[in-house]
C-alpha cells in the first residue's frame, strides 16, 4: 500500500502498534521466533476500550480492520472484524508483516539493552582474546554522552599505564574524560584485560583521623560522621575517657586494606596527645597481626540506621572484636523508642538494605530489632553522650 490514511499518525493507532512491537522486541530479546498474540482490552489498548462514545470505539476498531485487510495483522476470531462491536469479543491480534508495522511507527529494529550494546562493543573493539572479552562483557560501562565503542577503545589504554604508579581513580580519570569513579569495583575487569592476578592500581588509601588520649589507652572508638568526631575530641565526657578516637574518611570496610600501611593514611590530631611513642604504639596496634593485638576493645558509633549497622558489620571484617558503642547508642535508642526518629524518606535514606545480624550482641539484640520494629532512623549528629 503506497498511500496510508492519516489515522496511522494518531496517538491511538501508534499506541497499539507500539504495544505490538514491544512484544516483538521482547520475543527477540529472549531468543524466541514468535512474539505471540496480544489480547485487546483496557490494558493493551486503553484508547479504544476506555473511549466514552461508541462512535469513537467503532472508528478505532476500523483501524484494526484496515491493517488486517492490508495483511499487517491477523485477528482471531475473524468474526470480530465483521461485527460492529467486535472489540467486545477481546480479539487476539498477531503481527503478520513485521516490516510494515515497524516502518509505520519508525522502529525498524529492536532497541538493544545497555548490556547488549556493551557486549557488541567489547567484541568489536577490545584488543584481547575471546576469553578475556567474555569476562569484560560482564562489566557494562554506560557513560551518558559517550559511545560504548569509544569507552572500550579507552580500555585498550590500560596497558600503557601499568608502570606509572597511579591510583585506580587516577587511571579512571585519564582514560574516561576526567571521570574518576568509572573503574570503582571493576578491578576484576582490569585484571582480565592486563592478564594479571592482582590489580596494579591501588585504591586511594583510607584516611584515618586519630585523636590520642593522655596516658594509657583503654580502647578504640571509630566514629562514622566528621561532626561527631570533632565534638568528641573536645569533650570531657567520662564515657570517652581513655579512648582513642578515629574518624575513617572514605571507609567502606569491604577489605582488610584499612590495616595495611599502603591502604590507609594516618593523620594525628594536634588537639590530642602527640608523641612518637604514642603514635608508634597506635601504628603497631593498627598494622600488626591480629593474633598479636594488645587486647584493646574496639567500638563503633554512627547513625542508628541500617547503613550504620552495615558499616559496623564491615568494620568487623578488619576488627572482629568491634562492638556497637553503648554510651552513644543508648541515647539514640531512647530517642528512637520515644518516637523521635525519622522515616528513611525524610533524610534521603530510602532503600537501605535491612541488616538482621552482624555479630555485635548489643546491635543484634537491641539496635537492629528496634530499627525493624519502628521503621525509623536516628542521626548521630543530634547526640552528645
Amino acid at each position: 500500500m503506497t498511500v496510508r490514511p492519516l489515522w496511522l499518525q494518531s496517538a491511538a493507532a501508534l499506541s497499539l502498534l507500539n504495544t505490538l512491537v514491544d512484544r516483538l522486541d521482547a520475543a527477540e530479546h529472549r531468543g524466541s521466533m514468535r512474539a505471540g498474540s496480544v489480547s485487546l482490552g483496557e490494558k493493551t489498548w486503553p484508547a479504544l476500550y476506555k473511549a466514552e462514545r461508541e462512535s469513537d470505539k467503532e472508528f478505532l476498531r476500523s483501524h484494526v480492520c484496515d491493517m488486517a485487510r492490508w495483511k499487517w495483522l491477523s485477528v482471531k476470531p475473524e468474526m470480530a472484524l465483521r461485527k460492529a462491536a467486535g472489540y467486545a469479543m477481546s480479539p487476539k491480534v498477531t503481527v503478520v508483516d513485521e516490516a510494515a508495522v515497524r516502518t509505520a511507527i519508525g522502529r525498524p529494529e529492536r532497541t538493544r539493552s545497555s548490556l547488549e550494546r556493551w557486549r557488541a562493543a567489547v567484541d568489536a573493539h577490545l584488543e584481547a582474546s575471546p576469553s578475556v572479552k567474555t569476562l569484560v562483557s560482564d562489566f557494562c560501562i554506560d557513560l551518558p554522552g559517550y559511545e560504548m565503542a569509544a569507552v572500550v577503545e579507552r580500555l585498550n589504554g590500560l596497558h600503557g599505564l601499568v608502570d606509572k604508579g597511579l591510583y585506580l581513580r587516577e587511571v579512571s580519570s585519564r582514560l574516561f574524560w576526567g571521570m574518576s569513579k568509572v573503574l570503582d569495583k571493576r578491578q576484576p575487569m582490569v585484571n582480565a584485560i592486563l592478564g594479571l592476578e592482582e590489580c596494579p592500581f591501588p585504591e586511594l588509601p583510607i584516611q584515618l583521623h586519630v585523636w590520642l588520649p593522655e596516658g594509657e589507652s583503654t580502647g578504640i572508638l571509630f566514629i562514622e560522621n566528621a561532626l561527631s568526631y570533632e565534638w568528641a575530641i573536645g569533650s570531657l565526657a567520662p564515657s570517652l575517657s581513655g579512648l582513642v578516637l578515629v574518624f575513617a574518611s572514605g571507609f567502606k570496610g569491604t577489605s582488610q586494606r584499612l590495616r595495611t600501611p599502603a591502604g590507609s593514611s594516618l593523620y594525628f590530631s594536634d588537639k590530642g596527645h602527640r608523641s612518637s611513642n604514642a603514635e608508634g604504639e597506635f601504628k603497631r596496634w593498627l598494622y600488626q597481626d591480629p593474633a598479636a593485638r594488645l587486647g584493646l576493645p574496639v567500638f563503633f558509633w554512627g547513625d542508628l540506621d541500617f547503613a550504620g549497622m552495615g558499616i559496623l558489620a564491615a568494620l568487623r571484617t578488619s576488627f572482629p572484636e568491634a562492638q556497637a558503642w553503648a554510651p552513644g547508642y543508648e541515647l539514640m535508642l531512647a530517642a528512637l523508642e520515644s518516637g523521635r526518629g525519622h522515616v528513611p524518606e525524610a533524610a534521603e535514606k530510602k532503600g537501605q538494605r535491612i541488616v538482621e545480624h552482624i555479630g555485635s550482641e548489643f546491635a543484634d539484640t537491641r539496635l537492629i530489632p528496634a530499627l525493624i520494629r519502628t521503621g525509623q532512623f536516628v542521626d548521630q549528629e543530634l547526640f552528645r553522650p
